[in-house]
């Protein structure tokens, strides 16, 4: 009966996902826009979680600043929507001119050493847009993703996203995957989000986030460290409406050279000081800081 009802769910919505991403992306941000009201006015989707996490997050900033973002938060996020939506039918070329990586040359050269790359960024700009960058870059490229729970649309948005060219790689078998390409010494663009939250029994490691102790996954640099793959900070940009630019930053070069954990410890500072400079367009409705040890 499970599977009756999600399936039915999948029936009902992906034509009107469809719909959506057929339109001009004028008339998106026009829903976008809409939307807006809708999600933060009326609704106010998760409100609760945006402030406690911007406050957790900016102690020192005032009421009217906080709320600043709040606005502009919730505005980037209902153009996210749309924009994802718009991914299941918008072409390579299409997207290529709205997500660029600003320096590609970084990871280029490593592959001409012979040598796969993990790309460590963060749920900020529309990460879901890098899908898109695969002519910029010498890798076959790569991304953990956590499936959805309804299995009728997680394949509906698995097709759209791999004809992009992507190898989307469910969590439970990164290891695999990982293990198997580096046997056949294929040089591979690992793609990780690591800013989500473990339960703290499963956490090795607590980080000070924003200045709040948090459970942090360590998964990435693990991988790193057991076949010696670089490690690249992915940082997203806005630039305006629908336009995004990422910058990649050495983390670590050589990850065996590093004591435990001092990768994952480097990540999440550049992180956090990427997130200062656009907070606006973080991703603040998980709770971040649910775990969180002050």
């Amino acid at each position: 009966m499970k599977r009756i009802g999600q399936f039915s769910v999948f029936l009902l919505i992906s034509p009107l996902i469809l719909l959506l991403s057929l339109m001009p992306f004028p008339i998106l941000y026009a829903f976008s826009d809409f939307f807006y009201r809708i999600l933060y006015k009326v609704i106010g989707y998760r409100k609760d979680i945006v402030r406690h996490n911007l406050k957790m997050a900016f102690p020192e900033k005032s009421e009217e600043e906080l709320l600043e973002i709040e606005r502009e938060f919730y505005r980037h996020l209902s153009d996210l929507f749309m924009e994802m939506i718009k991914t299941f039918s918008i072409s390579a070329k299409n997207l290529r001119p709205h997500f660029r990586i600003e320096n590609p040359e970084l990871m280029n050269a490593l592959f001409e050493q012979g040598k796969s790359v993990i790309i460590y960024g963060g749920h900020q700009g529309n990460w879901e847009w890098v899908i898109g960058v695969k002519d910029q870059i010498k890798h076959h490229p790569m991304a953990v993703y956590k499936p959805l729970s309804n299995p009728f649309i997680n394949r509906y948005m698995l097709r759209s996203r791999t004809k992009f060219g992507f190898d989307f790689v469910p969590t439970y078998l990164t290891t695999r995957y990982m293990a198997r390409k580096e046997e056949e010494k294929e040089k591979v663009a690992y793609g990780f989000l690591g800013d989500q939250n473990p339960l703290p029994r499963k956490a090795r490691m607590w980080y000070p986030f924003f200045g709040h102790k948090v459970p942090v996954y360590t998964g990435a640099e693990e991988l790193a460290k057991r076949y010696d793959i670089p490690v690249l900070f992915l940082e997203i940009k806005k630039e305006k409406r629908g336009y995004y630019k990422a910058k990649l930053t050495p983390l670590a070069l050589s990850p065996r050279e590093f004591p435990d954990y001092q990768i994952t410890e480097r990540y999440f500072y550049m992180l956090e000081e990427s997130i200062k400079r656009q907070p606006e367009i973080y991703y603040w409705i998980h709770r971040r800081f649910k775990h969180a040890k002050d």
